[in-house]
């Protein structure tokens, strides 16, 4: 594993060509996973099967550090939509242009909140049901998922769509990151059983789709790429663990690039930004439908004092709730725990 460098820039420049983006979009789009229990698991394995494809070592970037952020900015070979849907390979020279202070800040909380969970994952097909929604969102791969959809988001073009994502070259820097906090959790967790019986893969033929055997599942769990100064770069990552979230029981589907920013009075105490696909291009959000989502506050307070900056317009309350229906959210609200 390596930390990104002005050296890997140039060699990735050079080896991630228009084929290799088309042909990895095209995986990440068919048959990608998110918020279910195998995110992280199918990720790890995409992302293994990229760098050794490549003959490039597995890279990550901390972008809670500057340095880090400066070297992601120049990866800018992407494919993205124009205007007709059609597919094209460019030059993004806006990667990272609007993460903020405030991102930054979430982007620590987030993966602070997922480093202190003690369940791995509750999916809604293996539990059987989601009537346990805190516990879902409030779950390690859960959490993970926040930061990583606002990273997606915060990135550029490509990186803000499922059905380009995986054409980007940030995407592979990202998700090596992601694997990272994966497996620092692990390492903290060290007699974390992997949360899928043989018995369960055995009679779900998606499972059997993307894995060769049971074995392959099991190795991608037990496996360790990272050292030890790698965990550091996690653990470092500190910040206030708030137990008040904003919760919203349907989040639909779709192409466009959602965000919300939460104030009371003069104070920002919270934001998310949501990324997901059409139903088509996902088959475990073909399944489900729709999403939930669950998305930590800095402090309690009640909803309806909240003022509500969505996709940069502003809203009261009573207002909000007519914009959050026109965007496919169910009406937002506050809980304790």
């Amino acid at each position: 594993m390596s930390r990104i460098s002005q050296e890997f820039i140039t060699e990735f420049n050079h080896k991630f060509t228009e084929s290799v983006a088309r042909q990895y979009q095209q995986q990440h789009q068919l048959n990608c996973h998110h918020w279910d229990f195998t995110f992280l698991l199918w990720h790890r394995k995409f992302i293994g099967q990229f760098w050794q494809q490549l003959d490039l070592p597995p890279t990550y970037a901390v972008l809670t550090q500057d340095e880090d952020r400066q070297l992601y900015r120049q990866l800018r070979k992407s494919l993205v939509l124009d205007n007709a849907g059609n597919m094209m390979f460019v030059e993004d020279n806006h990667k990272l242009n609007s993460l903020t202070g405030q991102d930054l800040a979430q982007i620590e909380l987030d993966i602070a909140e997922a480093m202190v969970c003690n369940r791995f994952a509750i999916d809604l097909d293996f539990e059987g049901s989601n009537r346990d929604r805190f516990a879902y969102n409030l779950s390690f791969s859960s959490q993970v998922e926040e930061f990583h959809d606002m990273i997606h988001g915060e990135t550029g073009r490509g990186m803000r769509s499922v059905s380009t994502a995986g054409g980007d070259q940030c995407f592979f820097i990202h998700h090596t990151f992601v694997d990272l906090v994966f497996e620092t959790w692990l390492d903290e967790h060290p007699d974390m059983a992997l949360p899928i019986s043989q018995d369960h893969f055995d009679t779900s033929p998606d499972l059997q789709q993307d894995y060769q055997d049971y074995g392959e599942l099991v190795d991608l769990w037990q496996a360790r790429h990272f050292s030890f100064d790698d965990y550091k770069h996690v653990r470092r990552i500190t910040a206030p663990i708030t137990r008040q979230a904003i919760v919203f029981d349907r989040i639909a589907h779709t192409e466009d690039f959602r965000r919300v920013i939460m104030f009371h009075g003069q104070d920002e105490i919270g934001r998310f930004a949501i990324l997901t696909g059409r139903i088509e291009t996902c088959l475990t959000c073909a399944r489900r439908q729709a999403h939930s989502g669950q998305f930590l506050l800095r402090r309690l307070v009640p909803v309806s004092e909240i003022m509500w900056n969505i996709n940069n317009q502003w809203f009261t309350w009573d207002s909000a709730i007519d914009k959050f229906d026109e965007i496919g959210m169910s009406v937002p609200y506050v809980v304790s725990f």
